[in-house]
């Protein structure tokens, strides 16, 4: 048999899958979501420098990170781990907001921990928000212009902060932003500019966020799930 048979073998499945897959997409459920990336700054330097096992411990260690942090907050899904990348979901956007306080926190604790040389390490955040679809994969996935989005905005290096807040995700959260006001400072609107073969329909407006303390006055009224899970059952 010939390479073009089999090719044709192929092209005869894909089409015969391409029949269904318009009715699949319009029964796939809308979902208003909320939804973050978590990267591991320099990954692959720190990899091809250290070696394998290094890059290993220290990228299982991210995800460590990721997992430990998110834990109290049962309505955000950790959906898909991507090399050394996590995509996680909510209704809203405090969690989240809330994580990536945390998770800058730690990163800075994590640099006093000990002399290992896994650590310390950088995390990159980005959020936004948006309709997605939600697949019926194996595993739990979403397909949507806020992805794409999103994708965009984790391409931002900024010198001051780790955190790129979508426009939109911003806009809807004026309110809730205001009170962690004491941890971040936000900046004015800035527009990401892609090249021809990266742009998408609309532009990508976005804030950059800076985790700082100005004081060092306790919340008594937010991270409430990390409170109510360090109580003593």
């Amino acid at each position: 048999m010939s390479i073009k048979l089999y090719a044709a073998k192929i092209v005869a499945e894909v089409l015969n899958d391409r029949r269904s897959l318009e009715m699949a997409y319009r029964a796939f459920p809308d979902s208003n979501l909320y939804f973050m990336m978590i990267d591991l700054v320099q990954s692959t330097n720190y990899r091809l420098v250290n070696g394998p096992e290094m890059g290993y411990i220290r990228g299982e260690s991210f995800f460590s990170l990721v997992k430990s942090t998110f834990r109290p907050y049962g309505q955000v899904r950790l959906f898909k781990e991507i090399g050394d990348a996590a995509l996680v979901c909510a209704p809203e956007l405090r969690p989240l907001l809330e994580a990536a306080i945390l998770m800058d926190q730690a990163t800075r604790q994590l640099s006093f921990a000990d002399e290992d040389p896994a650590l310390p390490f950088t995390v990159r955040l980005g959020a936004d928000f948006g309709i997605a679809k939600k697949l019926t994969r194996r595993d739990e996935d979403y397909l949507g212009e806020v992805i794409d989005r999103l994708a965009r905005i984790m391409t931002v290096r900024s010198p001051t902060a780790n955190f790129v807040l979508g426009e939109r995700a911003f806009d809807i959260n004026k309110a809730i932003l205001q009170e962690y006001s004491s941890l971040c400072e936000i900046s004015g609107p800035l527009s990401l500019n892609l090249p021809a073969g990266k742009a998408i329909a609309e532009p990508v407006v976005y804030r950059e966020v800076r985790f700082v303390e100005k004081n060092g006055r306790p919340f008594t009224d937010r991270f409430e799930e990390w409170r109510r899970s360090s109580q003593p059952s």
